[in-house]
Formats: C-alpha cells, structure tokens, sequence
C-alpha cells in the first residue's frame, strides 16, 4: 500500500523561488568587478602649438586598456609624449569581464599668435623730374615694394593739389599738366602698399620753363672761335687779350615782325656751363627780314663748346631751325 503525499500549491511556489535565488547569488558571486581607472591625464594639459605634454594612465583590474586617436591598445600603465596640433580629446577605455569602464582627458593646443602683417611702409627712393615743358613735368620714383603713386603739389610749401595713380607698382611716375610757365612748385610724392601702410618724400622743387614764344627764326649760319689781339696805350706794355667770338646769320620766319631778339652765348665745358653773354638785336624784324648777330667774351681756358640761344622781347625761347 502506497501512501501520497501532497503539497500544497503555495509550497511549491516557494521551493521554486528559493532555488532561483540561490543561482542567481552564485552567478552574481562569481562575476569579477569591473576595472578601476586610477589615473588619466595629461601634464600639462594646455600647451602651445608645437609644445609636447605627457599622457599618462593607470589602470587595475583590465583585460585590455585601449585609447582612441591612434594610440590603440596599450599596457595597463604607461604614458606616452603627445604633441597635437589641435585641441584633442583622448578616452581611455578598460574592459575585463566584469565590465567597460571610460574616461577621457581634454588636451588644449593654443595657435600661434596672429602676425601682425605688414606694417613697414614702402622706401622711397630717386624721387626726380624730367620732361619739363612750360606747362607740364613728369615725377618719378621708385620703392622697394609695390605701391599706389600719388604727387602732392603746388607754388607753396602746401601744395594743395594732387595727382594719384591707383596702380601698385615699383617704378611710379605721375605727370603734372596745367602748370604755369616759368614758376617753381613744391611738391612730395607718396606710396601706399597694399597692407595700407604709406610713405611720404620731403618736399622737393621744379621749376617750369619759360612759355615758348609764337615767332620762329631760321639759322642761316653760325660759328665760333678763339680770338686774340694786341692792345697797349702810350707808354704801357703791350697786352694780348683773348676772347670768344660767335657770329650767325638769322631770318625771321614768322608771319609777324620781331621788336627785338635776345641772343645768349653759352660756352660749356662739355655739360657743365661756364659763363655766357647776352647780345639784344633791336627790332623791328619783319616777316623775312634778315639779320647778323655777333657776340663776344672774354676767353676760358676750359671752354671747349659755345651754343647761343634766342628770345623775345618778352624772354620767351624762340626755336632756330637750322638751314
């Protein structure tokens, strides 16, 4: 004869979570804690671009350290020299089998400090005129780097006109026009490079020429030479005197009469001008009228050219074609 034994429904429920409880403690006592960073970091953590700082880490408990932007798998201490060229983070991340743990450090890279470009003006150099007319000159200069042109000018030391040129270059020239005839103009040139930084010359002279006078002559003829003669007077030694003698030929081609030509002597020693003399033809000249000139100085060893020139009555230069 068997005999059964029953439970109760309530006691199997209770035999039941008691056994799922008891594996549940085993499975939680045999996992392993998770690993323990005990240092990350970087000294110093702020540099300078193209400085150096040292990552160093530490951690316990990990079965593979790993850390990102390209340092890969590394041991569980170390350090390693960094030289970034940006701000960076760097994480740090540690596994074992009880867990992931991370930990990231912040390396701050300053930039350079912005240049402050350039602040040198242009130099200016061989500041000069040429090409001067009664009523117009021509300024030139050069700097050692590129820039805008500009000529401030004017019959008093404050000029107070100006003529510019945008373009930027080393060799500027600026041409004046509507000058007066005969009269001197101060004026200073400037230069801006393209950074802005501007150049200025010290005041300088020209002088425009004399207005060209309407008439026109032709030479006929011309020539000079070295003259010598005796003179002595009663009872004193007799003297040789020496001169420079010129004489030409001249028609007045224009179609009005000349009150009067100024004729000058130049004599040179080769470009350098050593003295001169002036002989005034009295007028009037009419259309065609031909006439002689003679003018004479008193010799220079040293002069080795003579030239003559012709005015007005006004001084304006007449221009002589040559026959």
């Amino acid at each position: 004869m068997q005999t059964a034994i029953k439970a109760k429904p309530g006691r199997y429920i209770a035999i039941f979570c008691s056994l799922a409880l008891l594996l549940l403690c085993s499975t939680i006592a045999c996992r392993p804690e998770p690993p323990a960073i005990i240092i990350f970091g970087a000294t110093p953590s702020e540099i300078n671009l193209g400085q150096s700082t040292e990552l160093k880490w530490g951690v316990k408990g990990a079965t593979g350290v790993n850390i990102d932007q390209d340092i890969g798998e590394v041991s569980a201490t170390g350090s390693v020299e960094l030289s970034p060229s940006k701000t960076i983070a760097y994480t740090l991340t540690a596994t074992n089998a009880g867990g992931t743990v991370s930990k990231s450090v912040v390396i701050y890279v300053n930039p350079p400090p912005a240049s402050p470009g350039d602040t040198a003006p242009p130099v200016i150099k061989n500041v000069s005129t040429s090409s001067e007319t009664d009523t117009s000159a021509v300024i030139t200069w050069t700097t050692n780097e590129p820039g805008s042109s500009q000529v401030d000018y004017g019959t008093t030391i404050e000029h107070g006109l100006t003529a510019t040129s945008d373009e930027l270059t080393t060799a500027h020239s600026i041409t004046l026009s509507g000058l007066e005839p005969n009269t001197a103009y101060h004026y200073r040139v400037k230069s801006k490079d393209e950074a802005g930084n501007e150049a200025s010359s010290t005041d300088n002279t020209l002088f425009t020429l004399q207005e060209k006078s309407p008439y026109s002559l032709e030479l006929l003829s011309l020539e000079w030479e070295r003259r010598s003669e005796d003179t002595y007077g009663l009872g004193e030694p007799l003297v040789e005197s020496k001169y420079l003698f010129i004489k030409g030929t001249l028609r007045n081609t224009s179609h009005a009469t000349l009150r009067a030509v100024i004729c000058t002597m130049n004599c040179w020693n080769d470009d350098t001008l050593v003295k001169y003399e002036v002989y005034v033809h009295h007028g009037p000249a009419l259309p065609g009228y031909v006439f002689n000139f003679d003018i004479q100085t008193a010799d220079d060893p040293t002069v080795n050219n003579v030239t003559v020139d012709f005015a007005d009555s006004q001084g304006r230069e007449i221009k002589a074609i040559e026959k």
